[in-house]
């Protein structure tokens, strides 16, 4: 510590002091032995000259002294560094390209680094977020939510959960506080709080009190609501809210804190459900535990299994065969994402490669035009090491020239990221450049640098001392060993180019085939909205009826409106409900093999109004009322599994599969097939039942326009609002709009890696112009004498053409290789043609061989413009 808290002094003082110590102390010495030699008989000067000699060479001591005395490493890396940047400066063009090159490479590898850190390494916001674990119900084919019966014993028996909290979606219409606005909130139990960390602003937060069944409506408002729709009144505390008309006391107010999904308010899941039910009673409740310290997910989930098990032997039912399902929190946020992110940033990676292969050539290029500098150099005694860190401290250098232009590449181009990106990608907002990304960007630059260096510093080492000092050397290396490498680089940018090039051709072609799909219904001049309609004001089935009878009988009267229906759920909503069922005169599947269908209720007319083709017997109409035959409608996929040879009319299928209670219902029509999850889904089995026989509070009412669907909405407004003005209308959208959301993620991947695929062809344009250009440089002696022979300037133009085509024609070979494994990556991005495309490789092959021709083209002219005279006089 001594020694090194000298040398900073020492380095502190400057070079100059400490050259004018070690100066004085050498001829201190030199003058004692002097004094020493005179003293013995010796002249003065004869003295001296002795002395001299016996301490040897001064200047080698001097430094010896300096390095012993200062950071000698350090100040010679300072050196290298100094000579770098002086060297780029000597060449200003060429810096400038090489910077930019850098700068594109690693400007899109950090931002979209930037959104990977944000959506899937940073760790959400909660405390212990890693342990924090989603809990649900499985059957084997899936999983689903976990009844209110079974999460109770769960939390009562499990060893492997420090805390276990509930909660579901609980939504309501708001009315007493301005228009009526439809709310999503969330109902948890008590310890569901402390598991995220919220803590209260105003007031308390729910407590196991309010979970008691029969305990008092209590109510804890989320900051953005309470901030929004009642203007963050300091007073909210200790007042009533509405929601479906029952009144909800205000206990609270949450500190801000991120969700994935906006949460406007909290409300008691204990109080809602009461005493635990039976367990087979499924609702939408999801778990969420905290694991105890040591515990993993696969231990945690054989743990609730035993206790399930044991619960199928205590209290048998139909659920017997349900075990749980478990996984971290992160995974659910971030759901199908992880992979497209993954591959854009495999993609980047790929882009950055082929900036370091272009860098590599340029180098490699201006290295030789070097060699006879750092022959020389070489000569009067560097050593191999020190030529290599010479070269390796200059790239290194130029590369944090490029990569700090990077940064602000990256900062354009995050802003135009986040704004192109789906509005669904959680924790999007939270993109930013900090230090963590600044961290990755200097580790990638610096890696850029001693990756493209590496090339540089194999070619020096061959370096000939007695070639490259001659006269006219500035070709010296221009041999076959430095041309090989050069043509390696060139054959590598174009394999990456290749695969790149697919893989972009590949989502193109997905997201048209995706765009063009027939959904299965008639999208155009469609307009929807969805309607909740509260239970304190409309309490039985027959007043749900009644009222959305009569709107679809008022709008029906609204001037530009064709025909208007309704649905429970209609596409592309999704899954808004799937059951178990089972064919009837046919022998009962195992547990875990009951089928599942989608099921929807639907209005008279519903499948004529959406243009869903009717292929075998007849829709729902006003005679499909409550006390009627059950009957129901399949869809396509449902009757071809189970009837592929006959008509599927008139046979039977039991609602809830054969272990469960439920109606046996006839088939009275077979409808075509709907993409219910949007146009780039499969298609499932579903069962329709009618609306009027079991109405639902939740309707999507749907409407044909008979022009532009858009001009309704202020008619359609005031129709609902006539039959009740505190009902607020949601998701009110074109279907061709509706549509066209469900392919944002799909549209952002393919943009993205098209454009990916795009640099990386431009930058192997430039590689490969790069490399011919300096190829046909080192070539001029050899072409002028074949022009001198009788070569054609034609023939001239083959033979670098040729050259070109070799290498290009090389890359294409193992870029098609790489390309057809690479494309297994993109199995789950790709939709309505194959993985391995054999019409996709061939057009990607073919854009990468016109680039590399374009590229090739002005050298390849040039070399046929060679004036041979000329050249040769020169010599």
């Amino acid at each position: 510590m001594r020694l090194w808290w000298s040398k900073m002094r020492a380095w502190m003082t400057g070079r100059a002091a400490i050259d004018n110590d070690v100066a004085e102390e050498v001829r201190s010495h030199v003058e004692m032995e002097a004094a020493a030699l005179q003293e013995r008989g010796m002249t003065p000067q004869a003295a001296r000259a002795a002395a001299r000699r016996h301490f040897g060479n001064t200047t080698a001591v001097a430094e010896h002294a300096h390095d012993a005395w200062t950071f000698a490493a350090f100040e010679n890396l300072l050196k290298d560094v100094r000579y770098g940047v002086r060297a780029m400066g000597r060449s200003p063009a060429f810096s400038l390209v090489v910077i930019l090159t850098f700068a594109l490479g690693v400007g899109v590898n950090t931002a979209i680094f930037s959104v990977v850190d944000a959506v899937l390494i940073k760790p959400l916001p909660y405390p212990s977020s890693e342990r924090l674990v989603r809990l649900g119900e499985s059957n084997g084919k899936g999983d689903f939510s976990v009844t209110w019966g079974n999460f109770n014993y769960w939390r009562e028996s499990n060893r492997s959960f420090r805390e276990m909290a509930a909660g579901q979606g609980f939504g309501g219409t708001l009315t007493g506080r301005g228009d009526p606005v439809t709310t999503a909130g969330r109902a948890v139990t008590a310890p569901y709080y402390g598991l995220l960390g919220i803590r209260p602003l105003l007031g308390r937060l729910l407590g196991e009190q309010d979970d008691l069944p029969g305990a008092p409506a209590t109510i804890v408002l989320t900051h953005p609501f309470w901030s929004s729709r009642f203007e963050g009144d300091p007073h909210i505390v200790g007042t009533n809210v509405v929601l479906d008309g029952k009144p909800f006391q205000v206990v609270g107010v949450a500190a801000p804190l991120w969700t994935p999904d906006p949460v406007d308010y909290y409300v008691s899941l204990g109080r809602i459900m009461g005493k635990p039910a039976s367990r087979g009673r499924h609702g939408s409740i999801r778990g969420l535990a905290l694991l105890k310290p040591g515990v993993t997910v696969t231990a945690a989930r054989a743990d609730l299994d035993g206790i399930m098990r044991h619960l199928a032997e205590t209290d048998p039912g139909p659920e017997a065969d349900h075990r749980s399902f478990g996984s971290f929190l992160t995974e659910g946020y971030v759901g199908d994402i992880r992979r497209a992110l993954m591959v854009l940033m495999g993609a980047a990676v790929l882009i950055l490669l082929i900036a370091c292969a272009n860098v590599a050539g340029l180098l490699v290029a201006r290295n030789t035009a070097r060699a006879g500098e750092l022959a020389l150099r070489k000569a009067i005694g560097a050593g191999q090491f020190r030529l290599v860190r010479q070269l390796l401290t200059e790239n290194v250098a130029i590369a944090l020239a490029g990569g700090t232009a990077g940064l602000a590449f990256a900062w354009v181009g995050l802003r135009l990221l986040v704004s192109l990106a789906p509005r669904d990608i959680p924790r999007l907002a939270e993109t930013r450049i900090d230090p963590m990304v600044l961290l990755f960007s200097l580790g990638i630059t610096v890696g850029a640098g001693l990756l493209a260096g590496l090339a540089p510093v194999l070619a020096s080492r061959r370096i000939d001392l007695g070639s490259a000092l001659k006269e006219g050397a500035r070709v010296a290396g221009a041999g076959k060993r430095r041309q090989s490498l050069r043509g390696a680089m060139v054959v590598a940018e174009v394999a990456i180019t290749l695969v790149l090039a697919f893989g972009s051709g590949l989502l193109l072609r997905s997201l048209r085939a995706a765009q063009t799909v027939s959904p299965g219904f008639d999208p155009e001049r469609l307009l929807s909205f969805s309607l909740n309609l509260p239970g304190q004001a409309y309490r039985s089935s027959e007043a749900i009826h009644q009222f959305y009878a009569q709107l679809t009988a008022d709008l029906r009267r609204v001037p530009g409106v064709a025909d208007v229906s309704a649905a429970h759920c209609p596409p592309p909503m999704g899954d808004c409900g799937d059951w178990f069922y089972s064919v009837a005169g046919l022998p009962a599947p195992s547990r875990d093999q009951v089928p599942l269908a989608l099921t929807n209720w639907t209005e008279p007319g519903y499948f004529h109004m959406m243009g869903i083709p009717l292929l075998q017997g007849r829709e729902f109409d006003d005679t499909d009322r409550a006390g009627g035959p059950t009957i129901a409608v399949v869809n396509e996929t449902l009757a071809r599994l189970w009837w592929p040879h006959e008509s599927a009319l008139g046979h039977q299928i039991k609602f809830g599969g054969p272990y469960q209670q439920g109606d046996l219902m006839e088939i009275v029509g077979v409808v075509g097939d709907v993409r219910q999850y949007g146009r780039d889904s499969s298609t499932d089995p579903e069962m329709f039942f009618p609306a009027t026989r079991q109405s639902d509070s939740s309707m999507t009412i749907l409407v044909r326009a008979a022009g532009d669907p858009l001009k309704l909405m202020p008619a359609i407004r005031a129709r609902v609002a006539a039959l009740d003005r505190n009902l607020p209308l949601q998701h009110f959208a074109t279907m061709d709009a509706a549509l066209g959301a469900g392919l944002a993620r799909r549209r952002f991947s393919t943009l993205l890696l098209t454009l990916f695929a795009g640099l990386a062809m431009l930058l192997a344009a430039v590689g490969i112009y790069g490399l011919l250009n300096y190829w046909v440089t080192s070539r001029e002696p050899e072409i002028a004498v074949r022009l001198a022979l009788g070569a054609s300037p034609l023939r001239i133009l083959r033979w670098t053409s040729a050259h070109v085509l070799r290498l290009a024609l090389s890359g294409v070979a193992i870029g098609a290789i790489g390309g057809w494994f690479a494309a297994r990556l993109l199995r789950d991005m790709v939709f309505g043609i194959a993985t391995h495309n054999t019409a996709t490789l061939l057009a990607a092959m073919g854009a990468v061989m016109t680039i590399a021709l374009l590229g090739a083209a002005i050298p390849s002219w040039r070399a046929a413009r060679v004036d041979a005279s000329q050249r040769l006089h020169q010599g």
